[in-house]
């Protein structure tokens, strides 16, 4: 029982990569593989802090989105650290160097019944909402699906699964201290822009989110950055 729980927790972050960093950038920069980006980005945005949670400017180390080298990952949120899914950040970017972030996905590792399905779910949920959103200064910016086959999971050392329910931090479960290894596959409504943004004197405004269910549970995203390009 106690497994079942962690593991529902493990995939109901959907709101929001698992492989080791990608080295030397070459998957981002020369092959330009988004799936690979996608495990990549889910390894980044577990750690902690972790970026799904909560506001936070410039200085803080959520903003730190150059995992790979010549792409910068921002994130959503996600229901298990940010419940209530809207979130406004202020972070500074490099300029002319590739974004990549999800306006809504979704993980869950092989112990799920309905693997490999289960990542699906909340995916065509949002699309069949049709209020999936991505805008970069007002204008529409191209969502894309991209969905892995099963990839292995790694949790850096220091993840969310250390402590659940923050801020509390009061409930601990078995997948702390990692690094943690498990078979797992994503699916998930992603936007690439690979020119990345030219620099400005005024920030950029960066929205994006949607509307999904899981496990029976709606969820939203709402997420608003200002993008000070330099």
């Amino acid at each position: 029982m106690v497994k079942r729980a962690i593991v529902m927790a493990i995939s109901v972050i959907l709101a929001l990569a698992v492989a080791a960093p990608i080295a030397s950038g070459q998957a981002a920069n020369q092959g330009k593989d988004l799936k690979e980006l996608t495990e990549a980005w889910w390894t980044w945005a577990l750690a902690v802090p972790s970026p799904m949670q909560g506001d936070y400017p410039s200085s803080d180390p959520r903003c730190e989105g150059e995992f790979v080298e010549g792409v910068f990952f921002l994130a959503g949120t996600s229901p298990l650290v940010q419940p209530e899914g809207d979130a406004t950040r202020s972070c500074t970017v490099p300029a002319d160097t590739a974004l990549f972030f999800p306006a809504i996905n979704a993980f869950c590792t092989e112990d799920e019944p309905d693997y490999p399905q289960c990542a699906r779910h909340p995916v065509n949920t949002a699309l069949a909402n049709g209020e999936t959103f991505a805008t970069l200064d007002g204008e529409d910016l191209k969502i894309r699906r991209l969905a892995t086959g099963p990839f292995t999971l790694i949790l850096p050392e220091d993840n969310i699964f250390d402590c659940l329910g923050p801020p509390q931090c009061d409930t601990p479960v078995d997948l702390a201290g990692g690094p943690y290894e498990h078979r797992a596959i994503s699916d998930g409504l992603w936007v690439y822009l690979p020119q990345g943004l030219e620099p400005r004197e005024d920030p950029y405004t960066l929205q994006f989110g949607g509307t999904s269910v899981a496990f029976g549970e709606p969820f939203s995203v709402n997420v608003t950055y200002e993008l000070t390009v330099v």
